[in-house]
């Protein structure tokens, strides 16, 4: 069991969300709180990098008592929830499970206003002996010769930090990396140049560690996609998946129409050998899809089990566009056993993952077929996939209603027909009205 609980957070009254699904989608009007359910999954899944953070704080552990660490613990954990979301004193009393396992995390609001969270007991004993551990490391660790023996291939931080980040991926029992690409990326490529000195302080979490994020990432593109996946097959062990990386790259050049590239004198989409163009001059669909299909394409390259919460990867799209950016997505998906959170607006990017949905239920019986519609590391498993609508009867009274179909497989017609059949009662009465 891996489920996040939310009550009257923000717009939304209730919601259960099954973490153990590997694709879900969100829809509604806007401020009906799909990136509130976005963000609260992405702060309950970071708690555990979180506590790897702390961990790695060699001054908490040195100017405090030991009894003091785990409630100075808990404020970090606050202050980073107040970096998501805000401050607290103006909400009304919300309530947050993250259940994972037998173990649960509980945030929620105390009578003055702030926020407080509640771990297991047996949750919390385990962050305590770490913490403990982290401690004892620290203040007279780096001196035992068995920490100075491994310091010829790897600083002794290094070695501390992998130790405690598997202790952590066994504690909360998640190994995946966590990524949010929010809304608005467009303003990102349009600033590429003066990235490194854009101040975050005044950023909400997400975006700051979504900067983060890309700061760390544009080093590997310091060639186009194919140079690229030759010089990480010569010098990194393992063999890639040839068929994933090979479709990942022809749908990304199908959707960006072009290649980009990292390089010394700034960052640059290739059209042609010697036609190319700053990303600062690039059209705004390609500078906001650019970081979902460069990230996406890193975890089938590097087959990285993800974690991805992608907001409105429609955004500026054209339609066929958008049933491509679906297909590399349910791609990634199927290569590396990843999981994908997404919102959305769009009717056309619905009806992709129903072609996809309905793929797995029709073709995933013809065995021995060599022809196919559909590739089948493109299709997407009803079982392990997740539809809702931000649904109330009050503006601020929101719920989740499912809205895939048990007997077709699909994400429901009505729901994405809606707006075309108000459309089309409008037309009909005009009709009328002329030949009246």
């Amino acid at each position: 069991m891996n489920t996040i609980y939310i009550e009257q957070f923000g717009p939304i009254q209730k919601a259960e969300i099954d973490l153990e699904k590997n694709i879900q989608v969100f829809i509604g009007t806007q401020a009906s709180g799909k990136s509130t359910i976005c963000k609260t999954i992405y702060f309950c899944q970071k708690i555990r990098d979180y506590t790897l953070d702390f961990l790695m704080n060699e001054e908490q552990f040195a100017s405090n008592h030991p009894n003091e660490y785990f409630n100075n613990y808990l404020k970090y954990l606050t202050r980073q929830f107040m970096g998501c979301f805000g401050k607290t004193t103006h909400m009304q009393k919300f309530r947050i499970c993250h259940q994972f396992a037998e173990k649960r995390i509980v945030i929620h609001l105390n009578q003055d206003g702030y926020v407080r969270f509640s771990f297991d007991k047996s949750l919390k004993n385990e962050i305590e002996a770490l913490m403990k551990e982290a401690s004892e490391l620290f203040l007279n660790g780096f001196s035992q010769n068995e920490v100075r023996s491994i310091l010829d291939s790897m600083t002794a931080l290094a070695v501390m930090k992998q130790q405690f980040q598997g202790a952590l991926y066994h504690l909360f029992e998640n190994d995946k990396e966590i990524i949010y690409i929010p809304a608005g990326r467009s303003l990102l490529a349009t600033m590429s140049e003066q990235l490194y000195d854009v101040s975050t302080t005044d950023m909400d979490l997400t975006m700051q560690e979504f900067i983060h994020l890309i700061r760390n990432t544009k080093g590997k593109f310091g060639t186009k996609i194919p140079d690229m996946v030759k010089n990480y097959t010569k010098t990194v062990k393992g063999q890639i998946n040839n068929t994933s990386v090979e479709k990942a790259y022809e749908l990304i050049r199908r959707i960006f129409k072009a290649d980009y590239t990292n390089e010394s004198d700034g960052e640059k989409l290739y059209f042609e050998e010697r036609h190319w163009v700053k990303l600062m001059y690039a059209s705004s669909g390609q500078q906001e899809v650019l970081w979902i299909l460069m990230l996406l394409f890193i975890a089938v390259l590097e087959k990285r089990n993800s974690f991805f919460l992608i907001e409105e990867p429609e955004a500026h799209l054209f339609p066929i566009a958008q049933k491509d950016i679906v297909c590399l997505i349910s791609l990634m998906v199927n290569a590396t056993g990843s999981k994908v959170i997404l919102t959305t607006h769009s009717p056309y990017i619905l009806t992709s993952w129903n072609i996809l949905l309905y793929s797995e239920k029709v073709e995933g019986l013809q065995k021995g077929k060599k022809q196919t519609i559909i590739p089948k590391n493109q299709r997407a498993s009803f079982q392990s996939f997740a539809a809702y609508k931000m649904e109330g009867a009050e503006e601020k009274t929101r719920f989740l209603e499912s809205i895939l179909d048990e007997e077709s497989h699909m994400i429901r017609t009505d729901y994405i027909d809606e707006v075309s059949s108000i459309t089309n009662k409008e037309l009909e009465s005009l009709l009328d009205m002329e030949m009246e």
